[in-house]
């Protein structure tokens, strides 16, 4: 199916596609260490916000797991789901980056909306 036949259909783009799982994982990860921060405070602050971190990249490596998982057993990644695998690759590590730097709470208010 070609590029065009896609859009008839309703359908991204290989590029449209990874750029739109790439926003919503970047928008869920803050969204949500952004809520499971702001319910923990003083003291809890550290431990609100590892557990929030770990949740956030817990759910982006289960489906580089998956997809890894499938390459593993002999199936081929069409070009769409290889674009993909790369892209939550760097969302991973810019994530791991960003929450690095979030660790601090004076930061994070800087760094979550």
């Amino acid at each position: 199916m070609d590029e065009q036949e896609r859009n008839r259909a309703g359908m991204s783009s290989d590029r449209n596609f990874g750029r739109e799982a790439l926003a919503g994982g970047g928008r869920l990860a803050v969204g949500l260490a952004g809520s499971i921060v702001a319910h923990h405070g003083g003291k809890k602050y550290e431990e609100g916000f590892n557990d929030a971190a770990h949740i956030c990249k817990g759910a982006v490596s289960e489906v580089i797991d998956g997809m890894m998982a499938r390459m593993k057993a002999g199936e081929f990644l069409s070009h769409q789901e290889q674009a993909v695998l790369a892209q939550l690759n760097e969302l991973l590590t810019d994530m791991d980056k960003r929450l690095w730097q979030a660790m601090d709470p004076e930061l994070a208010r800087e760094t979550l909306p």
